[in-house]
């Protein structure tokens, strides 16, 4: 029978999950205190955080339909990263410190509410980030128009040349250099 405490605990991780749209789960077992201060620094600075949370409670929070997919994910230790809306980020900085640390082990993560096991969240994290990508498409969509711009604007620009030479030549001038 739950108690009132577990009623608010799964209250509070429901809200949590309900405001996320990105879960990051992970076994952080042997890691200490001061490497999990370090790997919540590290997610902080993404705009994610970092929590330890009890398996059942945490499954009960999520509903019967997700519960049933993370089954063999919420068994043992489990650290969860709540991630806002750079999962790229979140993803690079927990393998960056899993790689670091050997310790924490990265198991899987439902990003845009799809299930990546913990291969598809290391290529996740080799992915470029938001700004990056953006400006590659804004590069890609800019350089075909500048392209018909100069294009464009050379014949124009031979006319006006030919019509400087002539009046050059017609006074006798010479060429600005």
């Amino acid at each position: 029978m739950p108690t009132q405490k577990k009623n608010e605990a799964i209250a509070k991780l429901r809200e949590r999950v309900a405001a996320t749209k990105n879960l990051f789960f992970t076994d952080m077992r042997g890691l200490t205190v001061g490497e999990m201060q370090s790997l919540r620094n590290a997610l902080r600075k993404e705009a994610s955080s970092y929590s330890v949370v009890k398996n059942t409670l945490f499954g009960k929070a999520l509903g019967e339909e997700r519960r049933a997919l993370l089954e063999k994910i919420l068994a043992g230790p489990t650290g969860v990263a709540f991630v806002g809306d750079d999962p790229i980020g979140a993803a690079k900085a927990l393998t960056q410190f899993a790689d670091d640390s050997k310790k924490l082990q990265i198991k899987a993560a439902i990003v845009e509410g799809r299930y990546y096991d913990s291969a598809g969240v290391a290529s996740l994290a080799q992915l470029p980030r938001r700004p990056e990508l953006l400006a590659k498409l804004v590069g890609s969509l800019k350089s075909p128009v500048c392209g018909i711009v100069n294009v464009l604007a050379g014949n124009p620009r031979k006319l006006v040349q030919l019509l400087e030479a002539i009046r050059l030549k017609k006074t006798g001038e010479q060429p600005a250099a």
